[in-house]
């Protein structure tokens, strides 16, 4: 009984998580059909930054508990590679930190460098510092450099290399950036190490490293290379089949 019982649970914790992604998706999109509008784009940007909690000044450390994680945020950028300053209203939220403590079991450690949703957590503002705490599960990779390419996903994360969208229609006509349609395949060049079972073993992905798979259009969590490769992680139940 115990074993289907958690069986249950697992499939319950799979349902809320592609539905909270998909909700995260949506509200992306949404805010990308905003931003196209004229007059309503410099409103959408600014709407982007999200200010952090601040603690009370006698607050000087927090230990989180449930499953969770804190973590330094990286400072947002300021200006963009091209050395041109960014307002503050196009200064996109970071997603990316060092962590600082964590509750339970995790497969990064105090004083890894981990990219996260966008969308998870808490963010406050610790001693003039902004700050993260989430839940072990919404931290998607541990960054052993500063390029996404190399990112170690954790859990039953699979990092893609998302395939190039068509430039056209079947009938000839080109399209632009905003009416592309996204695709949902790419290349798996990482996995994560496995969930553990009912029995507390872990076990390992069965998605190959190098194979091309289909998934879910609204899973995942977005990344850009340095070279400006489009990635994405997503969980071993996002994979709907794979190509070849």
């Amino acid at each position: 009984r115990g074993c289907v019982c958690a069986r249950e649970c697992e499939r319950v914790e799979r349902e809320c998580d592609r539905e909270r992604q998909r909700e995260m998706k949506m509200n992306v999109a949404r805010a990308q059909s905003l931003a196209a509008r004229p007059g309503v784009a410099h409103r959408a940007r600014r709407s982007v930054r999200v200010l952090a909690t601040p603690l009370p000044a006698e607050i000087k450390k927090v230990t989180p508990v449930g499953g969770r994680a804190f973590l330094r945020v990286e400072e947002v950028a300021e200006e963009t590679k091209g050395g041109i300053l960014l307002p503050d209203q196009a200064q996109t939220k970071q997603t990316q930190g060092t962590v600082t403590a964590i509750e339970g079991e995790a497969d990064f450690s105090v004083g890894d460098n981990v990219v996260y949703s966008k969308f998870a957590g808490t963010d406050l503002e610790l001693e003039g510092t902004e700050h993260v705490l989430l839940k072990n599960d919404d931290v998607v990779g541990v960054m052993p450099s500063n390029d996404c390419k190399e990112m170690q996903p954790t859990g039953n994360g699979i990092l893609l290399e998302v395939d190039d969208a068509d430039d056209k229609t079947d009938a000839g006509i080109f399209l632009t950036g905003s009416t592309k349609e996204k695709p949902s395949t790419g290349k798996v060049i990482a996995v994560g190490p496995g969930k553990k079972n009912a029995d507390g073993k872990q076990e390992p992905l069965d998605v190959a490293i190098g194979s091309t798979v289909l998934y879910n259009k609204f899973s995942g969590v977005d990344f850009e290379a340095n070279d400006g490769t489009a990635l994405i992680v997503i969980k071993d139940f996002d994979v709907l089949a794979t190509l070849s």
